[in-house]
């Protein structure tokens, strides 16, 4: 059976159709995608917008002085409160500072979350965003990431000093679920449209499609009745009279006139149809474009106006339009966007930020601040009928660079903010924070001034009443009943100016007036004095008083002991005041810790008086406070002595405890850290012969490593320290590789993935006998011994580290590695040297310098020519190569590979020695890994040069 052919129309027909289904397809799809960039663009810019707001209420100079004890000072209390006031007031998750630490990572500084507030110095999440802000541009997350709190877009903000740099980072994290359900959402509404567009759309397709198929069918019967009718007379009129008549062919129905009327009819039909159709399509297109609009205008709910800017042609279209402006545009008013622009600013933009404004309206400014960050901000101040107000006008891009067919940015979205209540809300609780301070700076001046001033214009006139009370008791007639009476007067002069002195003291604190000297005393000195007055005092009231040293302390300090001596004979006298009769004092004395030529003396002042109760121990230190108001008239206290001595101990980086029971007694512990001021004659004869040495030390425990170093410091030693095994044999390797190598190396035996045998064995590999090794160790080594010796260790050291036993054995070891045989050493007389230097004075002087060993030298002007001159060669021709890192054409790095990747057997083996500028570590490592046996910086010693030589050449 043939198949029947599908006519042309009908083909028609179903073309068209696909066609309008996938115009619908594609323009949703772009309008999908349009507007989830745009409205991404909106939500990043609201992020920056808190961001870069609560950056401008920071104090750059007192966020740059927060540290790990700043919390409750007044500046960390006003960044804490003004970052609380964004956390407790708009919707997001976190808001806190991060300080960028210079190596790569970033720390918490204030965050002040009230539940999970990230604690000052610990680790931030590193993003890209982060590390631009860093440099001082603000930035907002491109993708989300994760840390201990969840997963998170954040926004980054700078926070700059007086200088200009960048004191802190201000960061705002809004959830990543959050953030992407609002994209999901409006893209899910858009495709709700779109699905239901492109169902109704092929239903209508579908229908019209077998309507027209039917009648096409019908049509084409007919067609086919017509066509055999129109044969059947032609036929008919072929025939002639002297002709035979043919067969006839077969007859049809001849179509009657209503027939073709009614097919003519179907086809007008038919046309109608597809217009309808595509009318249906392009209505559903415009509601979807104009759902899409209504939910970007709810989403620029914030801005004043909203305009469409294309850059490439200078026209804007104005979405929503000023309402409180005379003469603005019209919403879909097409406009002139620079000359608008321009025209606002020189009407209502304040002059100081006119300049300002009308850059940013240069398309290149735009496209160039877009490609470095997704939202360009500007803050200004408008004058609009003599009234001052605060705006902001931001622009994103209508598609970032990178998304088209180039990366160029064709056109932008812009909007005007009205942002003057917050602004101005910010300015006034800076103002009224700087208001504050600066009257409570004011009056405490006022107040010390005053106390300062009276109490030396009191002095005066009691120096004359102590004067004239002491004369009239000497008096050998006076009466009875008056010296009575002069002497109740003496003591009451002498309280009053003790009170007075109290107070000085107290004024000369507040006003940061008060210094510590530093000399040198005897401690036994100071006891002595203290001792003497004490004990009088107490066997006056019946008193036992006893002062015992604990232990061995140095007899020498360097420090103010008259301040020493105040705070000792505050809390001691309080002591025998406080004690009834037949109580004892005691004061016992030692020496807490020692390091580093400073030690920690502890002074403990113990008594049977009358105690106090425990809640009132927190307020002991509050000057003129007393637990009892009988306290006053019964012993003469004032309550101000212990401030005064809280203070001085605080001042000597000391601190000062109690503890005490109600009638039982009370126990002062006031610890003070002083300067050694003599050591012992044999440790000095230990840091003579070791001063000047190089040393390091690799432990796991830090405790151990700072211990170590201060001890050698003590003793005069240059340290460095190292926490791991790997760690240590990369700092022997740089020190090596730079012909510095360390004196002594101090190492744990038993650490981590790497002992500190295979860290010697490694460290041996690579020294040889240059340096003395000791293993530190708090075990048995006597079965490990001759591993330990095979692995290059020159000696061990038992644990806890006693600084004698350290001193002996890095005696031991160094006369030990002294006494070694001498290493090899090459001649280098007529050795041939290919020098690498682009510099032609420097390579005139390294050669003249070679020269001075009579050695010959071949001058290559960059790496590519050394390479080349190593090349042309026979194998061993030269003995070693000098190589500048810094040349033209080939740096000396890649030189070295080039040299290195030869197929020849002194390709791999000759030593090639950098001799650069580049002189940090990170050089010293890029030139080992190149393949370079030593790295000498500039300006070369030729001894360490000619020693370098001896050693690596064979």
């Amino acid at each position: 059976m043939k198949r029947r052919k599908i006519s042309l129309t009908t083909k028609a027909v179903i073309l068209i159709s696909a066609l309008l289904l996938l115009v619908n397809l594609a323009l949703g799809s772009v309008l999908l995608n349009r507007s989830r960039a745009l409205m991404r663009t909106l939500i990043d810019e609201r992020m920056m917008d808190i961001v870069t707001t609560s950056a401008d209420t920071l104090d750059g100079d007192a966020l740059r002085r927060i540290g790990p004890d700043s919390a409750g000072t007044p500046e960390y209390q006003a960044i804490y409160d003004a970052l609380k006031v964004f956390q407790d007031n708009i919707a997001f998750d976190f808001i806190y500072t991060i300080r960028d630490m210079g190596d790569g990572t970033f720390i918490f500084l204030v965050d002040p979350h009230p539940t999970d507030p990230g604690e000052y110095g610990g680790p931030v999440a590193v993003t890209d965003a982060l590390k631009t802000a860093a440099q001082g541009v603000p930035a907002v997350d491109e993708e989300p990431y994760r840390d201990a709190w969840g997963r998170f877009y954040s926004a980054y903000c700078p926070v700059f000093d007086s200088a200009g740099e960048v004191a802190g980072i201000v960061a705002v994290d809004f959830n990543a679920a959050w953030y992407e359900g609002q994209l999901s959402g409006y893209a899910g509404t858009v495709v709700l449209f779109s699905l239901l567009s492109l169902c109704v759309g092929g239903a209508v397709v579908f229908m019209l499609t077998s309507k027209v198929r039917g009648r096409l069918r019908d049509l084409n019967a007919e067609l086919g009745e017509l066509n055999g009718d129109m044969a059947q007379l032609l036929w008919d009129l072929r025939v002639t009279p002297d002709s035979p008549a043919p067969d006839a062919p077969p007859l049809h129905a001849q179509p009657s006139a209503d027939d073709a009327k009614r097919s003519a009819d179907e086809m007008l039909e038919l046309g109608e149809s597809i217009h309808s159709m595509r009318e249906t399509v392009r209505k559903y297109m415009e509601h979807m474009r104009a759902q899409a609009n209504s939910m970007i205008t709810s989403l620029a709910a914030d801005y004043r106006s909203v305009y469409y800017i294309d850059l490439d042609t200078g026209e804007g279209i104005c979405y929503r339009a000023h309402s409180k402006l005379d003469n603005g545009l019209r919403e879909g008013e097409h406009f002139s966007f620079r000359d608008v622009f321009t025209d606002y600013a020189n009407r209502y933009v304040a002059e100081s930020d006119r300049e300002g404004f009308l850059r940013i309206l240069d398309p290149a400014v735009i496209r160039a601040e877009l490609e470095k960050e997704p939202i360009l901000v500007y803050r200004y101040l408008i004058v609009k009928d003599g009234r001052e107000s605060y705006e902001t006008f931001r622009m994103a891009g209508v598609r970032r660079p990178g998304e088209g067919e180039d990366d160029v940015i064709h056109a932008v979205g812009a909007g005007f903010a009205d942002v003057d209540r917050a602004t101005r809300e910010t300015l006034a609780q800076r103002q009224a924070l700087s208001d504050a301070l600066a009257a409570a700076e004011e009056a405490n001046k006022a107040k010390t001034a005053f106390l300062s001033s009276m109490s030396h214009e009191i002095r005066t006139p009691m120096n004359a009443i102590l004067g004239l009370d002491s004369i009239a008791l000497n008096d050998p007639n006076l009466p009875e009943s008056t010296r009575t009476h002069l002497e109740k007067i003496g003591v009451s002069a002498q309280h009053l100016l003790s009170l007075i002195n109290d107070i000085l003291d107290m004024s000369r604190i507040e006003a940061d007036q008060m210094s510590l000297k530093s000399e040198e005393f005897s401690l036994s000195g100071l006891l002595a004095d203290i001792n003497a007055m004490l004990d009088s005092q107490c066997r006056e009231k019946g008193l036992t008083y006893d002062c015992h040293i604990i232990g061995q302390p140095g007899d020498y300090y360097i420090g103010d002991d008259t301040k020493l001596k105040q705070v000792l004979i505050n809390i001691l006298g309080n002591a025998v005041k406080f004690t009834p009769k037949g109580g004892a004092v005691t004061l016992n004395v030692e020496r807490a810790a020692q390091f580093d030529g400073k030690s920690a003396l502890r002074f403990a002042v113990k008594d049977t008086g009358i105690g106090m109760d425990k809640a009132f121990l927190p307020k002991l230190y509050k000057a003129f406070s007393q637990e009892d108001s009988s306290t006053t008239s019964k012993y003469g206290s004032t309550g101000i002595g212990l401030a005064i001595s809280k203070n001085i101990v605080e001042m000597m980086n000391g601190k000062i405890e109690v503890e005490s029971e109600k009638g039982v007694g009370t126990t002062f512990t006031v610890t003070v850290t002083l300067i050694d001021g003599r050591r012992d004659v044999s440790q000095e004869e230990s840091a003579f012969r070791l001063v000047g040495l190089h040393a390091l030390v690799i432990d796991d425990d830090p405790i151990a490593r700072e211990h170590a170093q201060l001890t050698l410091s003590n003793a005069g030693v240059t340290s460095e320290t190292a926490a791991s095994g790997p760690e240590g044999v990369e700092m022997v390797r740089l020190r090596h590789a730079r012909r510095e190598p360390y004196d002594l190396i101090l190492i744990d035996w038993k650490m981590p993935d790497m002992d500190g045998l295979e860290t010697s064995r490694q460290i041996r590999q690579i020294l040889n006998g240059e340096s003395a090794v000791i293993l530190l160790t708090a075990y048995n080594w006597d079965d490990a011994l001759d591993e330990a010796l095979q692995a290059g260790v020159n000696s061990f050291i038992a644990k806890p580290l006693s600084s004698a036993n350290l001193f002996d054995e890095f005696r031991r070891a160094v006369r030990k590695n002294t006494q070694a045989a001498p290493p090899h050493k090459a001649d280098l007389t007529g050795r041939r040297i290919l020098l690498a230097e682009d510099m032609p004075i420097n390579a005139e002087i390294m050669m003249d310098i070679l020269d001075m060993r009579e050695m010959e030298v071949d001058h290559a002007e960059n790496g590519k020519i050394a390479v080349d001159m190593f090349a042309s060669h026979p194998e061993g021709w030269y003995d070693a190569i000098l190589m500048d890192l810094r040349m033209p054409e080939m740096d000396g790095l890649d030189a070295t590979i080039a040299i290195r990747a030869m197929s020849r057997a002194d390709a791999k083996a000759i030593p090639i020695i950098a001799v650069t500028a580049n002189a940090f570590d990170e050089d010293v490592q890029r030139s080992l890994q190149a393949g370079l046996n030593a790295h000498l910086s500039k300006p070369v010693e030729p001894d360490t040069l000619f020693s370098t030589l001896e050693q690596l050449i064979k």
